[in-house]
């Protein structure tokens, strides 16, 4: 049976749980260092949990590393979209110019081709 009165969480639980929730607003901003150093402190502060109100905050926590696991992945893809532009631009870019269609011959000549 469940008792009807309200459950009294600690100060460290409730600490969890801000950081936790913190995270993730970090981590949909892309403030990847913030991200770092709250996950710092949110080992020590699960630590600081009393044994019974554990693994409430555990869970809590698990949800909000899942949420910011998935803000890295989507940052993760957008950089490595950008890179592979750039890449193919720096690539694009030596092609041309080992054709010998680079602007110096356009300039030495006075006019286009």
């Amino acid at each position: 049976m469940v008792s009807s009165q309200p459950v009294q969480q600690n100060p460290q639980t409730d600490e969890t749980v801000l950081l936790s929730a913190r995270m993730e607003a970090d981590a949909a901003r892309g403030d990847w260092e913030s991200v770092e150093a709250i996950a710092t402190r949110l080992r020590s502060a699960v630590m600081q949990v009393p044994a019974e109100e554990r693994r409430h905050a555990v869970l809590a926590l698990q949800r909000s590393l899942e949420n910011v696991r998935a803000q890295a992945m989507e940052a993760r893809g957008e950089v490595t979209q950008k890179l592979s532009a750039i890449r193919r631009g720096k690539d694009a870019t030596r092609a041309y110019s080992d054709t010998g269609g680079d602007d110096s011959t356009s300039r030495a000549t006075g006019g286009d081709f």
